[in-house]
């Protein structure tokens, strides 16, 4: 699995832990910990991983396990930013719910009057897509043309703009049009089809909705006040001896990857650490504040976790519900809120338990695989198990 489709290295180890280290119990569930995910690391060829727990507003545990670098034998801390995919939607869609706090816009008012370019589905262009379309993946919005362009991948940060990207791929006439390759056949509204193209649009209509573009707005309102210093958009913005390498193993041997970059950033190119993250896990397991500031307001939270009934996700399933960008289940009982991301070099996910105030994350910088995400699955359960009692 990559962005695109949704949804013996581990010598080296180093753990960072904060907040609960005095507890009884915890340096041994620690050790414990190290150990499973040295052999996690081991058994799937994962060069590192960095995880964070966080309960009712405050960072529990942090910790980085394994190499950042290989060739430099350079380890993985809580600081060490990762590519973190996917996972970056979660930040864009909480940027627009800032905006949606401040009035600039309504979730189910239509997008067209804010844009300066024309988004009309081709076959049903008098059906408007509405904001909440974006959030869910139900605007008929398709990447069949993006996935198969490998022209959109590039190894530095992107020289095209996130407008003239929008402009080629989205209206007649551009460069990337295909009315049955960028459109699904059915109107808006009316299927799930997981797309990072209208994710993009959503970030772009920040700047539209708001005085700012996503970067300016994310950077001020989000990354700067809570303190994510190790948290950018684009790879120039990044320190290198702070980043995780990517890396994929393939035929019997562990290879270094270039960094990724994309036109649709705002849908899958954000770099963060675990430390810096869990700072917006804070948020959202504390009613919207961290630290006496109010981020979001509680009933703006509460609707970003919900689920959207009238949205089939997975024909005849019903275990998995579409909310505001985040996907929702139950575990054993426990209402779940998690957003996944997997490019080449990178897999990553969140995790919010609803029901007990926590949240898990782990990023790593090798390509996700059955292995590792069976490994990844069993290390969220235990993070969410011990921080339900942290």
């Amino acid at each position: 699995m990559n962005r695109r489709e949704i949804l013996q290295v581990g010598a080296s180890l180093l753990v960072t832990s904060a907040g609960w280290a005095r507890r009884p119990g915890a340096q041994r569930w620690e050790q414990e910990l190290a150990t499973f995910v040295q052999q996690g690391l081991a058994q799937t060829h994962t060069p590192g991983l960095s995880v964070a727990m966080v309960r009712a507003g405050r960072t529990v545990f942090t910790a980085g396990y394994g190499l950042a670098d290989v060739a430099a034998a350079r380890p993985v801390t809580p600081d060490t930013a990762f590519h973190i995919a996917s996972v970056s939607k979660v930040v864009t869609g909480s940027a627009l719910l800032l905006l949606l706090d401040q009035h600039k816009y309504r979730l189910d008012e239509p997008i067209g009057p804010y844009l300066d370019f024309a988004v009309r589905h081709p076959q049903f262009p008098e059906v408007p897509i509405t904001f909440r379309q974006l959030f869910t993946h139900t605007s008929g919005i398709s990447d069949a043309r993006y996935g198969n362009t490998a022209a959109f991948s590039v190894a530095v940060d992107p020289t095209l703009s996130l407008r003239d990207f929008l402009v080629g791929y989205l209206t007649p006439g551009g460069q990337w049009y295909a009315a049955a390759e960028c459109y699904a056949a059915p109107p808006p509204g009316q299927q799930w089809q997981y797309s990072n193209v209208a994710i993009a649009l959503l970030g772009y209509l920040a700047g539209r909705v708001g005085p700012d573009s996503l970067e300016q707005l994310t950077r001020q309102r989000l990354f700067q006040p809570l303190g994510m210093q190790h948290t950018a958009w684009k790879l120039a913005d990044s320190r290198p001896e702070h980043l995780a390498k990517p890396y994929q193993w393939a035929d019997g041997q562990l290879r270094e990857l270039p960094p990724t970059g994309y036109p649709d950033w705002p849908a899958g190119s954000l770099r963060s650490s675990a430390r810096d993250f869990a700072r917006l896990l804070e948020v959202c397991t504390n009613a919207g504040a961290r630290r006496g500031h109010q981020y979001l307001q509680a009933a703006t939270l509460q609707a970003f976790v919900a689920p959207q009934p009238a949205i089939v996700v997975v024909p005849g399933n019903r275990s998995i519900q579409q909310a505001l960008i985040w996907l929702r289940r139950e575990v054993n009982g426990t209402p779940l809120a998690s957003h996944s991301g997997g490019d080449p070099g990178a897999d990553s996910v969140v995790c919010l338990d609803l029901a007990h105030q926590t949240g898990v994350l782990i990023f790593a910088n090798a390509t996700g695989n059955p292995a590792f995400r069976a490994f990844q699955k069993d290390l969220v359960l235990r993070l969410l198990d011990r921080a339900r009692r942290a």
